[in-house]
């Protein structure tokens, strides 16, 4: 019994010890909580200002036009490798757009996330099916499809004006394929 009335004693002296002392504890509880609150806010505010800012559709569209170009440049000069790799950075700079600006207020009440890929993934294909038969006009007539896509996607957006189509001069020729290197004997 002894031992049981100890327990009970040090229990009851425990409880009344932190009923005295919980009032303290939780004024500072709660001053805490309140100062991380703010410091939170600070910090969320000051990490808005500086997330980098969505990437605007014209200046990808531009970076486009210039893979368009330079994919014409190597159909011209039969680089079939240089090409490839232009439709293929076409692609991620045509899946680029469609992250960073997929509710873009051109094509309302539609989604640019939606239209973009149905203009321009049939085209991109068909490019890259093209160079499997090494055949310039059929070469030639993917190109004009996909030139056609981007079109079809600017007047869907009501931008008619824009019609994209072969390049009339060369403005992006510093930037070509070199013949591929011979093995060495």
């Amino acid at each position: 019994m002894p031992a049981r009335s100890l327990a009970v004693a040090l229990t009851l002296f425990a409880l009344t010890g932190c009923a005295q002392d919980s009032a303290a504890p939780v004024a500072e509880i709660r001053a805490d909580v309140a100062a991380l609150k703010d410091e939170n806010k600070v910090l969320r505010e000051q990490l808005a200002k500086a997330a980098p800012k969505p990437i605007e559709l014209g200046q990808q569209m531009l970076e486009l036009q210039i893979r368009h170009a330079r994919l014409w440049l190597a159909i011209e000069n039969k680089q079939w490798d240089f090409a490839q790799f232009q439709v293929a950075e076409l692609r991620e700079a045509l899946d680029g757009v469609v992250e960073e600006n997929p509710e873009d207020p051109s094509l309302q009440p539609e989604r640019l996330a939606d239209v973009l890929p149905k203009f321009m993934k049939p085209a991109a294909d068909g490019m890259m099916q093209s160079f499997d038969t090494q055949d310039q006009k059929k070469i030639e007539a993917a190109y004009d499809a996909l030139s056609a896509g981007c079109t079809g996607c600017h007047m869907a957006a009501g931008f008619s004006f824009l019609v994209v189509q072969r390049p009339g001069a060369r403005l992006f020729d510093n930037v070509g394929a070199a013949a591929k290197p011979q093995p060495s004997p």
